[in-house]
């Protein structure tokens, strides 16, 4: 998977949002418009948990020639306050995972869900545990489990370094969104391609976002360099203009990116 490239569904909310997009298009236009073996799936697009669904989604994912390589589940965060909010999170998480199952994902994101810039020991110690327990029913299927740096406390660089040394389990990595370290102190964006490079190794997938590609040739060859292994996924969180928005972002991964991972591949 190390040279392989993805396009997130949420890149196309906004076609979404004006009913211009579903997730079986999303699959045409990769696969067609942007010549992808990959699906890189927004659970946001899912209309639906049932079994039926499901497998209709599969279905057209084989027949489209896709693997998927990540299920991003919002929804379905580990740290809530309240207990009733904090069970239906639990459900969405156990919707999403039988879902990964079921359509071989290869990594799956849960939200780490403090919404505070720091974590307490106990929050992280009780996020550890949820982290666990998740990521051992993702290894029955083989798939990796992780939060990405998103919002809140996961954008906290001390606040993750801490969350990788409390979770046990192996198969624990997580979904890495280029420079968005906002809640770390003193961080600029200088700074944030050093977290970017610190935590490459630990991830099992990438948000590449537009001005990360505008700026491909200082990005992303030190990420590769890092370790980084997975599929370089492209989001579009433009909402206007999405089609052009993404084939920009992934002519530039590639264009940046193809020469070196083909070099690493034949050694």
């Amino acid at each position: 998977m190390a040279n392989r490239f993805s396009v997130a569904s949420y890149s196309f909310h906004g076609l979404l949002a004006a009913g211009a997009m579903n997730l079986f298009h999303y699959f045409e236009t990769v696969r067609y418009r942007y010549n992808l073996d990959t699906a890189d799936i927004w659970n946001g697009m899912l209309v639906s948990y049932e079994e039926e669904y499901l497998e209709l989604v599969k279905q057209q994912m084989e027949e489209h020639g896709l693997q998927l390589v990540n299920l991003c589940c919002d929804g379905a965060h580990i740290w809530n306050q309240d207990e009733a909010q904090k069970a239906a999170c639990d459900r969405r998480a156990q919707e999403c995972l039988r879902a990964a199952e079921l359509l071989g994902a290869q990594t799956v994101r849960i939200d780490l869900g403090i919404v505070e810039e720091e974590a307490s020991d106990e929050q992280i110690e009780r996020c550890a545990k949820v982290y666990d327990r998740y990521c051992q029913q993702a290894a029955a299927f083989g798939a990796r489990l992780g939060p990405e740096n998103h919002w809140g406390a996961s954008t906290n660089v001390q606040v993750m370094r801490k969350l990788f040394q409390a979770v046990k389990a192996e198969n624990f990595s997580m979904l890495l969104h280029l420079g968005n370290w906002r809640c770390t102190p003193g961080v600029d964006f200088s700074t944030g391609c050093a977290y970017d490079r610190e935590f490459a190794p630990k991830a099992m997938h990438m948000h590449m976002h537009f001005e990360a590609c505008q700026d491909a040739e200082n990005q992303f060859p030190p990420l590769a360099q890092a370790g980084y292994s997975g599929c370089w996924g492209i989001e579009s969180h433009k909402s206007v203009n999405e089609y052009n928005n993404v084939a920009l972002q992934l002519a530039q991964a590639k264009r940046v990116l193809a020469p070196l991972l083909y070099k690493a591949q034949s050694k």
